[in-house]
């Protein structure tokens, strides 16, 4: 077998290889750029998914940011939000249990939140599920926050969604909420002990309460009926 030299490569084959080379480099660059443009186009963002889009579902409880409180599960909510949450076990300082779920940011109807889901589960299994937890954090409000075993967090996938409470990043004024949802049925004015006035505006028909607490920004927590 031999090997061609320099001095036998034509110059007519030098061009042909300089022009794949070419055309190699132009279609990779091409193909960055495309990458690059899809990854800036914003995915579609759902019509129904703003907080104050809520619809009254046959059994009477709310369907809010496409969630049906009371029967859509902790797996399916997840899906339809996109991003998944941190499930904890709480222990309240009267000994009462639930079980949340955490969701540091959700982006829905082009509105960023904070949100935290209850999750319905027997007492039954509340209290197993202490059995297997492991110590965690003491939370401002004297409640604990404890770590969920494996096998409980497996179980909780299959629990269904029985509250949210929606943290909204921009400062809802009350003019806003009121033109979203009306006015309120009831509001009820509470106070600490160190004088921070909480107003809290009711909305039974849709399972709403939205707190007005101090300097804080306006909260929303919807909850089942039943």
């Amino acid at each position: 077998m031999t090997v061609r030299s320099l001095s036998g490569f034509k110059p007519a084959e030098f061009k042909l290889t300089m022009r794949i080379l070419k055309n190699l480099i132009i279609g990779l660059v091409l193909l960055i750029i495309g990458i690059v443009i899809l990854m800036l186009i914003p995915s579609p963002q759902g019509t129904t998914d703003k907080p104050w889009e809520v619809t009254t579902m046959s059994d009477g409880n709310s369907q809010v940011l496409n969630i049906h409180l009371g029967n859509t599960d902790y797996k399916t909510a997840q899906q339809k939000l996109g991003v998944f949450g941190e499930t904890a076990l709480f222990i309240d300082p009267d000994g009462s249990r639930s079980v949340e779920a955490f969701f540091n940011s959700i982006n829905q109807g082009g509105l960023s939140a904070k949100l935290v889901m209850n999750l319905g589960v027997s007492d039954k299994r509340l209290e197993l599920m202490q059995q297997r937890a492991t110590a965690g954090e003491r939370q401002p409000s004297g409640a604990r926050q404890l770590e969920l075993a494996q096998i409980d967090r497996e179980f909780l996938l299959s629990a269904p969604v029985t509250g949210l409470t929606y943290i909204p990043s921009v400062r809802l004024k009350p003019a806003m909420i009121e033109s979203r949802f009306g006015n309120p049925a009831d509001i009820e004015q509470l106070s600490d002990d160190n004088g921070v006035i909480t107003k809290i505006w009711h909305y039974p028909a849709i399972g709403l309460q939205v707190l007005f607490q101090g300097d804080n920004k306006p909260v929303l927590i919807y909850h089942a009926k039943r």
